[in-house]
């Protein structure tokens, strides 16, 4: 028997929540919602890194398939499973043309095919209701707080505290509520002001994306200001206002660079610039330059990579070099030690050692916040901060961060979030009503979709 309830007869094709008036009922699903990304923080080793969140998705996926609808709402998004499945396939042919050790191929194809999983059964949880969406990130912010990888526990704001922060600080603020509707209001300065502490704390990237979040917010503020300039806005005026953010960037690097080199941002800031922008190296890359040897990595071998957790002794030695010729520290990090191909990036990460396939994925995932940031801006409202936050740290995470051992349930949750909010603003509802909570109570059983209610 079905948990979702039935339409009664002669009722519109949007799934609807049918409940008697006034009555309340617990939703265990928002307490699950809450909990879900918390199971990361529950490791086992079996072969390489798996969590608990692994397995609850394989769970939870298995429970959403069988509610009516499923397949219907997985086809929503076959692109983006399609261009996932070529990924894993161009990885599992790389890996049988490299003869990849049994070890390191179960740990490539597990974290595309469990990324998948993730994707798949957040996609069918979560856009049912924009509260679900909430409670996820609440948890998650725990999540990554208390996720501090042992090979950073020195570096705790850079690898966990500062995305955490970022993440509480964006859900509180889309939270339904007289007092958040005004808060949202100032959420350029709220963010600034999370900014100017992380750049205390050296959280470099963090204070970067917590400074654009603040500048999509505040578009969003000013165009909320001249009545129909949102629903007016066409795509030439929004790859303006990206020009104009890309600018911005500009700016504001530079401000940093000055900042940190005359130690006015503390002795720790200017010492780890210093360190990250010897010779001619630009800043980004200072603190990338694995993203140059990957480059090389790609140019031996373009179509198929080099197979998963990809090793070579050559890459390495031309890092090291590269490093050494720049006066850039060669730290010890783990992929060192391993001899792995040096990648910091979702995309080169990806392209290195899954091939051409992998980098058409992450093209393709980067697509999705520029379009989401549009459709928020044009007709988002309360899920705007949070919707912000993902988006730009995609639009960062992509090209700048490594594809670890927990972003796959970061990444699938920002994917997630973001195609719901494309869906639901292409429904062409009110601007204030974007991934809106159904405003009927609700039985305890499992809710069917309401797109953009």
């Amino acid at each position: 028997m079905s948990l979702i309830q039935p339409q009664p007869a002669g009722a519109t094709t949007t799934p609807e929540i049918y409940a008697p008036p006034g009555r309340i009922t617990f939703d265990p699903w928002l307490v699950i919602a809450f909990f879900y990304p918390l199971t990361q923080l529950l490791m086992v080793e079996l072969g390489g890194q798996l969590y608990l969140m692994d397995f609850a998705g394989i769970v939870l996926l298995g429970f959403m398939i069988r509610q009516p609808g499923s397949l219907q709402r997985l086809a929503q998004i076959r692109v983006l499973l399609i261009f996932m499945g070529l990924w894993l396939l161009c990885q599992v042919a790389t890996d049988i043309y490299r003869s990849i050790p049994m070890e390191d191929f179960l740990r490539g194809w597990g974290r595309i095919i469990f990324f998948a999983i993730q994707v798949c059964a957040l996609w069918l949880f979560l856009p049912r209701d924009r509260n679900y969406i909430l409670a996820f990130g609440f948890g998650l912010s725990i999540a990554l707080v208390f996720n501090v990888p042992e090979n950073f526990i020195e570096s705790p704001w850079k690898f966990g505290y500062a995305q955490g922060l970022m993440m509480f600080t964006a859900c509180l603020l889309s939270v339904p509520s007289r007092l958040t509707n005004t808060l949202r209001e100032f959420a350029p300065l709220i963010f600034l002001a999370v900014a100017a502490f992380l750049l205390t704390k050296v959280a470099r990237s963090a204070f970067a994306i917590s400074t654009m979040t603040a500048g999509v917010c505040l578009a969003f503020v000013v165009l909320n200001k001249f009545g129909n300039a949102r629903e007016a806005m066409k795509p030439w005026m929004f790859a303006l206002l990206l020009i104009g953010g890309i600018g911005a960037t500009g700016i504001l690097t530079t401000v940093y660079e000055n900042a940190a080199d005359s130690g006015a941002l503390g002795r720790d800031a200017q010492v780890k610039y210093r360190k990250q922008s010897g010779g001619d190296l630009p800043l980004l890359l200072g603190g990338r330059p694995e993203s140059l040897i990957s480059v090389v990595a790609i140019q031996d071998s373009p179509i198929l990579g080099h197979g998963s957790w990809a090793k070579n002794r050559r890459y390495l030695e031309m890092y090291r070099t590269l490093r050494i010729r720049w006066g850039i520290d060669f730290p010890k990090t783990q992929y060192v030690k391993d001899r792995r191909i040096p990648a910091h990036s979702y995309f080169f990460g990806s392209w290195v050692e899954s091939g051409i396939f992998g980098a058409i994925f992450w093209l393709y995932a980067f697509t999705i916040p520029l379009v989401a940031t549009y459709w928020l801006l044009k007709r988002g409202r309360v899920l705007v901060p949070l919707g912000a936050l993902l988006a730009i740290s995609m639009v960062w995470n992509i090209p700048f961060s490594p594809f670890g051992a927990t972003e796959r349930f970061t990444a699938a949750f920002a994917i997630v979030t973001l195609l719901a909010i494309i869906k639901a603003a292409r429904v062409k509802r009110g601007p204030g009503e974007l991934l809106a909570r159904n405003r009927r109570s609700r039985p305890a059983a499992y809710p069917p979709y309401a797109p953009a209610q």
